[in-house]
């Protein structure tokens, strides 16, 4: 299954990271909130589909090479 999902942060704090994401960049309008701490995250929605997975892991990945929370970007699987 091919995927394209684009994420940008919403806001930040001491233990979370709130992330809007979607299909296109001009919509993205399912919003997930990240816990720093365990990577873990729970959307808005429920709905913890596909692209909500793939998203979250791409999130963390650039976490964890950059060290910084991705302002925005891009997972394609």
């Amino acid at each position: 299954m091919a995927i394209l999902v684009y994420y940008r942060k919403l806001s930040e704090d001491a233990s979370t990271v709130r992330y809007a994401f979607g299909g296109h960049p001009a919509e993205t309008d399912r919003v997930m909130t990240l816990d720093k701490a365990s990577y873990e995250a729970d959307p808005d929605d429920g709905g913890r589909t596909f692209g909500f997975h793939a998203t979250v892991r791409g999130i963390a990945r650039t976490h964890r090479a950059s060290g910084t929370w991705p302002e925005h970007g891009m997972v394609a699987h």
